[in-house]
């Protein structure tokens, strides 16, 4: 059995993970050229990001990612 702190540790690494995850995602949509995508994936991120406790950071963190996935290089095609 898993006791409630570890249970409560991976719930709030989640919670800290998903709005930078989401944000990457939404920024390579972006870049890709499908903006209703990465719309999605930014709102959704936003409403995560809402959701961790210290408000700013789960925003810092979307907005990290955001920025993040957008910069990133892309891979030629084929390759």
């Amino acid at each position: 059995m898993t006791s409630f702190a570890f249970t409560a540790f991976l719930l709030l690494l989640v919670l800290f993970a998903l709005p930078l995850l989401l944000g990457f995602l939404s920024g390579r949509a972006y870049r890709a050229g499908r903006g209703r995508v990465a719309f999605g994936l930014l709102l959704f991120g936003g409403f995560v990001g809402l959701l961790a406790r210290p408000r700013p950071l789960g925003l810092l963190l979307l907005a990290l990612g955001l920025a993040w996935g957008y910069a990133a290089p892309r891979r030629p095609r084929g390759a």
